[in-house]
C-alpha cells in the first residue's frame, strides 16, 4: 500500500486543500483501483485524525480498498451560507479528482462512504444525496440531527460557524436533512437504493439521536443496518466499527 500526503486545488472551494490517501501499489499486479472507500473525519479533527489514531492502513491493505481522507475543518459538511460548498467538494468534485490523479474506475457496487460524528452525518449525507454514486454508506456515532442541535454546537465554541454555515436565520435545508433524505431515497427502485450502515455506543452523547433515526430507518424500504455495542464516543469505538463495517461492505459487495 501507499500512503500520500497531498495538497490538491478544489474549484468548490476556490482554494487548494489537504487530503490523505491510502491506495494499493503493487507494481505486480497493476490494474485500476475500484474498490474505494471516502473516509470522512469529525469536528475538531483534520484529514490525518483516521491515519493516526486507528489501524485504517493495514484495514486497507487486508480489503485491498483505496481510501480517501479529506479536510473539511468545522465545516459540518455543508455547501455554507458565508463560506465555502464543502459539501459539492466532498461529495462531487473530490471524487473526479482522486478519479483521475489515482486511476480509480468508478464501480458504484463498489463506491462507499464513511465517517464519524460529524463526519458520520457526512457520509450518510453523501450516500443518500448521490445513491446513483455511492454504493453504501456508514456512520459511526452520526452527529445525525444537525438541525437540532445548534445550541449545543454553539456551546461547542461554533457559534460564528453555526451562522457561516446556516446563515442568520440557523434554519438546516431540506436537503441537508438526513430523514427527508431516507424518505425519498425509500421511493428508489430496490437496487437503486444504497445499503446504510449506522453505529453508536451506549455510553455516546448522541445515542438517543442515533436512536431516533434507527427508529425511522427501520420504517423505509431501504437496505439498512443499525449496531450498537458498549461504547463511547471515542477512537476506540471507532476503530471497532471501521472492522464491523469493512464487513458489512464485503458482505454486501457480493449481494449486488
Amino acid at each position: 500500500m501507499a500512503h500520500i500526503s497531498a495538497r490538491i486545488f478544489a474549484a468548490s472551494l476556490g482554494h487548494s486543500t489537504s487530503i490523505e490517501v491510502i491506495i494499493p501499489n503493487n507494481p505486480l499486479a497493476p490494474k485500476p483501483v475500484e474498490k474505494v472507500l471516502y473516509l470522512l473525519h469529525g469536528l475538531g479533527q483534520d484529514c490525518t485524525a483516521w491515519g493516526r489514531y486507528t489501524n485504517i492502513e493495514a484495514l486497507a491493505e487486508k480489503y485491498n480498498y483505496a481510501v480517501i481522507m479529506p479536510e473539511v475543518h468545522r465545516s459540518f459538511y455543508a455547501n455554507m451560507v458565508y463560506g465555502s460548498d464543502y459539501f459539492d467538494y466532498v461529495a462531487f468534485e473530490l471524487p473526479k479528482i482522486c478519479e483521475q490523479l489515482f486511476q480509480i474506475n468508478h464501480v458504484r457496487e463498489k463506491t462507499f462512504a464513511a465517517g464519524l460524528s460529524m463526519g458520520g452525518y457526512g457520509a450518510l449525507r453523501c450516500g443518500l444525496t448521490r445513491p446513483e454514486f455511492y454504493g453504501a454508506c456508514a456512520g459511526f456515532s452520526g452527529s445525525v440531527e444537525p438541525q437540532a442541535r445548534v445550541e449545543a454546537l454553539e456551546q461547542f465554541g461554533m457559534g460564528k460557524q453555526i451562522v457561516g454555515i446556516l446563515g442568520q436565520s440557523l434554519a438546516y435545508p431540506d436537503e441537508a436533512n438526513l430523514y427527508k433524505l431516507a424518505s425519498k431515497v425509500a421511493f428508489l427502485p430496490e437496487i437503486e437504493k444504497p445499503k446504510v450502515l449506522i453505529t453508536c455506543g451506549d455510553k455516546d452523547y448522541l445515542l438517543e439521536d442515533n436512536r431516533r433515526l434507527d427508529a425511522h430507518m427501520k420504517k423505509l424500504s431501504i437496505p439498512y443496518k443499525y449496531m450498537e455495542w458498549a461504547g463511547e464516543h471515542d477512537f476506540k469505538f471507532w476503530q471497532e466499527s471501521l472492522s464491523v463495517m469493512f464487513e458489512y461492505f464485503e458482505e454486501i459487495e457480493g449481494v449486488y
